[in-house]
């Protein structure tokens, strides 16, 4: 029982964290956006950084990739942001998959605890028959009831685990899509594709 209730402190420590986490990834990423598109419009890069050093996120981070990487080809310029966004899904997916080994551990917890308890009742009732003594209901129930409250609370943590690590996950997926477009803006706008080079439709 102390693993699971182990368990359900570490899921609700890291669900508290990540959603503060992506909450204020979020918030900079609104705050950013429109500036800095503005001023890699304009061309005015130290104005970006310095806007991407005042929001530190991941969109930051991107911006500074693809701004320190302008001179380079477009081909590059991608391969560089690729290795970043790698970095900054990392950083933003931190803790959310301990949220899910939570979720899936808990009720095995529970379980490896009910079956142990019921080896233990069913130990201490041989060891009484064996001593001469008649069966007790009342004990074997007591028991048996014990130990299956510890493959209830392992689905109590389960549950609302999983449903906090999908959740999480939702809000995950949001974020890495907007950055995704923002940042293929801020690539279009250094280093534009051929076609739009080229003036072709």
């Amino acid at each position: 029982m102390i693993f699971i209730i182990l368990c359900s402190i570490a899921a609700i420590g890291f669900f508290i964290e990540r959603w503060l986490a992506l909450k204020s990834a979020r918030k900079h990423l609104e705050q950013l956006r429109t500036p800095l598109l503005d001023a890699i419009q304009e061309s005015q890069f130290e104005r970006a950084l310095t806007l991407c050093d005042s929001h530190p996120c991941a969109l930051s981070e991107l911006a500074k990739c693809v701004i320190q990487h302008r001179n380079l080809k477009r081909d590059a310029i991608q391969e560089a942001v690729q290795d970043e966004s790698k970095r900054q899904f990392a950083i933003l997916n931190r803790f959310i998959p301990a949220i899910g080994i939570i979720a899936s551990i808990s009720p095995m917890l529970g379980l490896l605890g009910t079956v142990t308890g019921m080896i233990q009742v069913f130990s201490n009732l041989a060891d009484e028959y064996a001593a001469g003594a008649h069966a007790n209901p009342g004990m074997l129930a007591g028991g048996i009831w014990e130990a299956l409250l510890t493959t209830a609370a392992g689905l109590c943590v389960a549950i609302p685990a999983y449903l906090l690590h999908r959740w999480l996950e939702s809000k995950l997926d949001a974020i890495l899509l907007e950055l995704e477009a923002v940042t293929t803006q801020i690539v279009d706008l250094i280093a534009p594709p051929p076609s739009a080079k080229e003036g072709t439709p």
